[in-house]
């Protein structure tokens, strides 16, 4: 019945296409296991090939190779191909704000996108359960959230997918019993000094004894605001075009007032969203203040928010986070060799070489590996364009690299500093950033252009 289930998921959301390559996640654990497992019967069934991974921690020193030794070991009892990779402090470094947890999941996330494009995978399985996406709603509930953090875990966020988020916890280990699955337990899951672990193990069990269901009652409003949330984004949509100005960063202060005030409150947040790259820290008061500026009547004012710099002027409402610097654009011949860009700060090394004498595996965000037959020579290096557009790695279609670099955080006071790598037909590399899709190495791939970029000294 299970089975069933998982199928009856993959199916509703479209998930896996016939003839698509899949990455399955798997820590060890008991739900990675189940997902493991669940695919492996279902491949056949739906037409896709499946390969197993497994991101070392490097947290718990021989407790962590063992979970890989036995990862590896079930991935072959199934008769899969298997990759494993293993987190660094470097890895970890560039999300240090997030926690201890978020950088985890983040560096975690990297990694995975590096691993799917090695294998050729179009998808990414998570195992991420109904219960899990529960614990999340309260999670965020606890630590003040709006509509979007009440949504809990999406299905399908691509190019990751979750084919257990129908499936709670019991049922889970349920089918785990009926397959006689073994797996591994980490301890860290029973440390109450984590916020989860103690939602888990003492906020939920004390809600399901006043509601035996209360996880599902929790889900069930998750996808009632899913609902809103879904209908409040197209209308946001819809009147961002109409208030917003011609560099995509300002807005129309004349227009914006003759929305309904909750209309107001969501085109903010989509501003600052755009401008941060993410909501985290903004909370209604500050979303209260720029109304407050805006309805002042004063020609002009300027506002600090949470890493935000608002600016006022006549009719212009502009978002960046500091003051903007006039940026020229640029533009470098990049040869074969070494290129020092000083407009960023960077020395760019370009070597051509065969794939047999390199491991195309790589976890620098500053180093990429593209294969050299799909690269229209000769290369340049230059600053961002107007209607510039980019196939980022994992998503496998184009898209413009504005939304790209909104998508990624990038906040837009340093999009212009961001250099890129580009061939007489397109973006190949957004440095530090993405590699292009269209330039990934494949099984075929005879010969490589290594890419690597550093700080001028």
């Amino acid at each position: 019945m299970t089975h069933a289930t998982i199928r009856s998921t993959i199916e509703e959301y479209r998930m896996i296409e016939r003839g698509d390559r899949v990455l399955a996640a798997v820590s060890g654990g008991v739900d990675s296991i189940v997902l493991l497992d669940a695919l492996a019967a279902l491949a056949p069934e739906l037409g896709f090939a499946l390969h197993a991974a497994h991101i070392d921690h490097n947290l718990r020193g021989k407790t962590s190779r063992a979970d890989a030794r036995f990862v590896e070991q079930r991935a072959a009892e199934l008769g899969l191909p298997f990759v494993r990779a293993a987190l660094s402090a470097d890895a970890l470094a560039p999300h240090r704000t997030l926690g201890p947890e978020g950088a985890a999941r983040e560096a975690r996330r990297a990694l995975l996108l590096r691993l799917a494009d090695q294998v050729g995978a179009a998808r990414i399985a998570l195992g991420h359960t109904a219960s899990d996406s529960a614990e999340t709603v309260l999670h965020h509930i606890t630590r003040g959230t709006g509509g979007t953090g009440l949504r809990g875990i999406p299905p399908v966020s691509l190019p990751f997918i979750r084919p257990l988020i129908r499936l709670d916890r019991t049922a889970l280990l349920a089918c785990a019993a009926a397959r006689s699955l073994a797996w591994r337990e980490d301890g860290s899951n029973a440390d109450l000094g984590f916020t989860r672990n103690r939602l888990r193990h003492r906020v939920l069990p004390e809600l399901e004894r006043i509601n035996p269901r209360a996880a599902e009652a929790i889900l069930r409003t998750a996808s009632l605001i899913d609902d809103l949330h879904r209908v409040a984004e197209d209308v946001v949509s819809e009147r961002w075009n109409e208030i917003v100005l011609e560099d995509g960063a300002t807005l129309s202060r004349q227009r914006l007032s003759m929305e309904p005030p909750a209309l107001q409150r969501l085109l903010l947040r989509e501003g600052i969203a755009r401008a941060r790259g993410d909501l985290t820290g903004i909370e209604r008061v500050h979303v209260e203040a720029i109304r407050e500026l805006i309805a002042s009547g004063r020609a002009h004012g300027e506002l600090s928010l949470p890493d935000l710099h608002i600016q006022l002027e006549q009719d212009r409402i502009a978002f960046a986070l500091e003051k903007p610097v006039p940026t020229t654009p640029w533009v470098l011949p990049a040869p074969v060799g070494t290129t020092e860009i000083p407009q960023v700060g960077l020395a760019l090394s370009l070597e051509r070489m065969d794939r047999s004498d390199r491991d195309v595996a790589t976890q620098d965000p500053w180093t990429e590996i593209a294969d050299e037959a799909q690269v229209a020579f000769p290369l340049e290096v230059r600053s961002r364009r107007e209607g510039d557009r980019f196939a980022p790695l994992g998503l496998g279609q184009e898209t413009k690299l504005k939304d790209f670099l909104i998508r990624e955080k990038v906040p837009y006071s340093e999009r212009d500093r961001v250099a890129l790598l580009c061939d007489q037909e397109r973006v190949l590399w957004v440095i530090g950033v993405r590699l292009s899709h269209d330039v990934r190495v494949v099984d075929d791939t005879k010969h490589l252009l290594v890419m690597h970029a550093e700080a001028l000294s």
